[in-house]
């Protein structure tokens, strides 16, 4: 007696022809799908490596507005809360330039540079030494961007720092760039930190890495740094972000200065004041508000000052040329006091302008002065005031500290020495001025109320040149002046001017996560072959069971009960799925490999590097391979289930197990094909419309919808061929085309899940082709509408240094050397 296990070996390999395709059929939907899972760990394991390799031992990122002191990192080594949290930090500069390759002129923008000294190869654990004086080294990247090889020179274009903001008057707009050459002295392999870079991206690298000390040279920055690099302590497990965070913040709070947030303090007034100003010549009005606070707290007077240059000090048809004026509170000078005559705010002149300009008290004073406007041009200003004071040279009027310290004009010895950003004559200046220069340097030679002038010189870096804090009773302030920088600098918080710690490290990797989930989108389009494949199994199968449709008729008249054939065929139908998803899990790792590959190559543009490894995950495998088993299950079970349709008689008869069912009325109820396509359809609108209006992601919608719309369909072309099923060929006679057709028809309705099968696996043929197109990115056309994405500009064009000239006006073209260019609409941002 044959025992059950040997007749479905038996049945394995006399069937095995049909077996081979469902096997097939299996291991392509097995292989589709875990291949596009492994596509999704492959693309994100890359790019996660990707990162973490480009940061080396980077975990946090301290940077801020402006520079700050390099040995900020040694402060820290002596703190405890560092030790217990953090394995090493260093100083560098970060910068970006453009670097010009000597021997040909070839140039690559947006390059990194970085001054590094050896404590950055130590940081990193990389035995690299260090560059010295004008020795550079490159990424591979830039290398192979510019062909450059060891030994050749490089031209580095920067951007010269300013504390002075460039888009206000003293800003040196002549003076943006800074060119420094550097000797390549090798390439820098990326596993000794060549491709270090601090900005998530799938980019090459583009770097030079040159002398610390060189670079702080040329930017003017000596002893300073703009960036800290700290690596997190790994002996005990590494700290999570949020917590090393906090630990960095305290420690910038617990060890910062007040020079690092670029403010500066200087005993004034013979000791009796402490100036408080800023590297920018302007204090912010966030900065000014914290200090009139620290100062009501100290119980001291905080006294404002704005000093701003006049172009001409006029009365009548005299005039005085390039003279400060300061603008002080009311109680701090006589004469301002005196409240507005006919209309004019007041003005106090020095003896010596009110001689030179042969003024009396109620003459009208006119000031005019430059003013740099927000869309990048010099302006003229022009304001009256009502002379109601002549004050002795002494006091506060004789104060030189009154004036912040002006790049080109403060620190000259003379005035034909003068070198401001802005335009100067210097055939107006006269031997008096010079003499008063001399004599009197800074020395403002008239000053106004405060507040008439904010409104005329104020900006929006700022509306004061310094705060003056002194006792009530003008005691000296030079035994006093530690604690209250030191409460200055408590009452300051430094990460509300500027200072950040950013979690690079943790950032790097949530970027290769990506916006863009590309196993999603693998899924998306595999979703229809695997369907395919799945369906293509069940057809093999479905064929296979009616092949062996008198064996089953053969069961059923010797008495085998249906449960026993179906376990028989669902044994079969089980080793040929688990045969298929195990040679399934091998063919994804294939796919997998090949659709990598298509990324660094055919596909780049999607990912934006090259540098993607095929990443084998056991855990996509399994969910790929029971995914396919499970469905496969299921298909040959759904298969199986038509077996108790047919009698023993009918199936020895050769019947189709496919035949249908004897046809109930159901009254007025819409037959059950039509209801669930109808269902179907709704759901497919259901996506579609938030679809369009952004509300979920839209390729989730498309191929959500679309599926529903394939499904909609087939299930009423299911209730079709049914209801044609036994109709007449020829109804009412005839002839010619019709009649065939009409045998077409009827010959699908003989066994309409069969048909369905064909149908459903042709539409998703046809629904992937339609897909593929869909989502191909095509040329995005020019539109000149301000309201389009593009603003309506044609072109836009990046530089390097910032553009403080307007190229839409002539003069600004005149300053950008584009005299005669007719350059149409533009814009800067």
């Amino acid at each position: 007696m044959m025992k059950r296990g040997r007749l479905v070996l038996r049945n394995l390999t006399w069937f095995r022809r049909t077996n081979v395709a469902v096997i097939l059929g299996v291991a392509t939907a097995v292989a589709v799908l875990a291949g596009a899972l492994l596509v999704g760990d492959s693309v994100r394991g890359s790019l996660r490596g990707l990162a973490l390799s480009r940061l080396g031992r980077t975990d946090l990122l301290v940077t801020g507005m402006g520079f700050f002191d390099a040995r900020l990192p040694e402060r820290w080594r002596s703190l405890t809360s560092f030790g217990s949290r953090f394995d090493g930090a260093c100083s560098l500069i970060v910068i970006e330039g453009q670097v010009t390759r000597d021997e040909n002129g070839a140039r690559s923008g947006g390059v990194r540079i970085y001054g590094i000294d050896q404590s950055f190869a130590d940081f990193h654990g990389v035995a690299v030494a260090a560059p010295t004086e004008s020795a550079a080294l490159i990424s591979p990247g830039l290398a192979r961007e510019l062909g450059v090889q060891p030994g050749e020179t490089l031209a580095l274009r920067i951007e010269m720092p300013s504390a002075i903001p460039i888009e206000s008057l003293h800003g040196r707009k002549d003076d943006v760039g800074r060119t420094i050459r550097v000797t390549v002295r090798e390439v820098l392999p990326a596993t000794s930190m060549g491709e270090f870079s601090l900005s998530p991206s799938q980019d090459e690298v583009r770097a030079v890495f040159m002398p610390l000390e060189k670079l702080q040279r040329n930017l003017e920055q000596d002893g300073r740094a703009n960036a800290i690099l700290l690596a997190a302590n790994r002996g005990a497990g590494k700290a999570p972000a949020s917590e090393l965070k906090i630990v960095a913040e305290s420690l910038v709070r617990d060890t910062f200065t007040l020079a690092d947030l670029g403010i500066r303090t200087r005993l004034t007034e013979g000791g009796r004041s402490l100036s408080i100003e800023a590297a920018s010549a302007v204090i912010t009005d966030q900065l000014a508000q914290r200090l009139q606070l620290t100062a009501g707290e100290l119980r001291l007077e905080a006294t404002p000052i704005l000093t701003y240059l006049a172009n001409t000090l006029q009365i009548g048809d005299r005039q005085i040329p390039y003279s400060l004026v300061t603008a002080v509170a009311n109680d701090e000078l006589a004469g301002l006091t005196s409240g507005d005559a006919g209309g004019l705010p007041p003005i106090v002149l020095n003896q010596w302008a009110a001689r030179d300009l042969g003024a009396r008290v109620g003459d009208e004073v006119t000031l005019d002065y430059y003013v740099w406007e927000d869309e990048g041009r010099l302006g003229n200003g022009s304001a009256r005031f009502r002379l109601t004071s002549i004050a002795p040279i002494e006091g506060l009027a004789a104060d030189r500290d009154l004036a912040p310290e002006y790049p080109g004009i403060t620190g000259t010895e003379s005035l034909s020495d003068w070198d401001p950003p802005f335009p100067l004559d210097l055939g107006r200046v006269r031997k008096v001025d010079e003499e008063y220069w001399d004599r009197y340097r800074t020395t403002p030679k008239a000053f106004v109320r405060i507040e008439d002038a904010q409104p005329l010189w104020g900006t929006r870096y700022g509306k004061l040149t310094s705060l003056r804090f002194r006792f009530s009773d003008r005691r000296d302030l030079g035994s006093e002046r530690a604690g209250i920088e030191a409460a200055l600098r408590a009452s300051i918080d430094p990460f509300t001017f500027g200072t950040l710690v950013v979690p690079v490290m943790d950032e790097g990797v949530e970027a290769a996560r990506g916006a863009t989930d590309f196993g999603a989108y693998f899924g998306y389009f595999s979703f229809f072959i695997v369907v395919s494949a799945l369906m293509l199994m069940g057809l093999f199968f479905k064929l296979g069971v009616e092949q062996r449709r008198r064996e089953v008729g053969l069961y059923r008249a010797l008495g085998f009960p249906l449960a026993t054939i179906r376990s028989i065929l669902m044994r079969e139908g089980m080793l040929l799925a688990v045969t298929g998803s195990l040679l399934g899990m091998a063919g994804a790792v294939g796919y997998g490999w090949l659709m990598m590959l298509g990324l660094r190559t055919w596909w780049v543009d999607a990912v934006g590097t090259r540098l993607l490894e095929l990443h084998v995950s056991p855990v996509s495998l399994l969910t790929g391979g029971v995914a396919g088993l499970v469905v496969g299950s299921l298909g040959i079970w759904l298969t199986l289930r038509s077996l108790d349709r047919q009698s023993p008689r009918g199936l020895l008869g050769g019947l189709s197990v496919d035949s249908p069912r004897p046809r109930h009325s159901r009254g007025g109820r819409l037959p059950g094909g039509l209801t669930v396509a109808a269902s179907m359809a709704i759901g497919a609108l259901a996506l579609l419309v938030p679809a369009a209006l952004g509300k979920i992601d839209q390729a989730g919608g498309f191929f959500g919808a679309g599926s529903l719309l394939l499904i909609a369909t087939l299930f009423g072309e299911a209730w079709w061929l049914r209801r044609r099923r036994g109709l007449a060929i020829l109804p009412h006679g005839g002839g010619g085309w019709r009649p065939i057709l009409a045998l077409g028809f009827r010959n699908a309705t003989i066994s309409p899940g069969r048909s369905v099968l064909c149908m459903a696996l042709i539409a998703s043929a046809a629904f992937i082709i339609v897909a593929v197109e869909a989502f191909r990115r095509g040329e995005i056309p020019t539109s000149g509408d301000r309201s389009s994405g593009t603003g309506g500009y044609a072109l836009i064009a990046e530089s390097l240094l910032p553009i403080v000239h307007n190229p839409d006006l002539p003069e600004g073209r005149e300053e950008l050397g584009l005299e005669g260019e007719q350059l149409g609409n533009a814009h800067i941002e």
